[in-house]
């Protein structure tokens, strides 16, 4: 519980993260926490996958103050459908489909 109002605190406290899109949030023993967002989304120009983004990350300190802002825009590329992945540079990172779905079912569209 004191991670969530932690985070929920850090959120309001750092307008920047604020606007953008947080879809991960790591958590350290020293109160640390760093959060990745989507920075930008677009259809991806590319017809093997369905989105082209950016990330951003932030580092942040037990009091809530930024320790690192990630600048930089990483590009990466999602693909929804089988073989689901994340693409960033030359790497591909998978999107692990439970075993009970089609290989043709879209990730995103398949609730637990």
């Amino acid at each position: 519980m004191r991670a969530i109002a932690f985070f929920a605190g850090v959120t309001v406290a750092t307008p920047s993260m604020a606007e953008q899109l947080v879809f991960y949030t790591a958590n350290f023993p020293d109160a640390t926490s760093v959060q990745f967002s989507v920075q930008s989304n677009s259809v991806s120009q590319d017809g093997n996958y369905d989105f082209d983004v950016a990330i951003g990350s932030v580092e942040t300190d037990a009091s809530g103050a930024i320790r690192f802002e990630d600048t930089g825009r990483h590009r990466a590329r999602v693909r929804c459908s089988y073989p689901a992945h994340v693409s960033v540079g030359t790497r591909k990172y998978p999107v692990v489909m439970s075993l009970s779905q089609a290989p043709h079912d879209d990730w995103k569209r398949i609730s637990g």
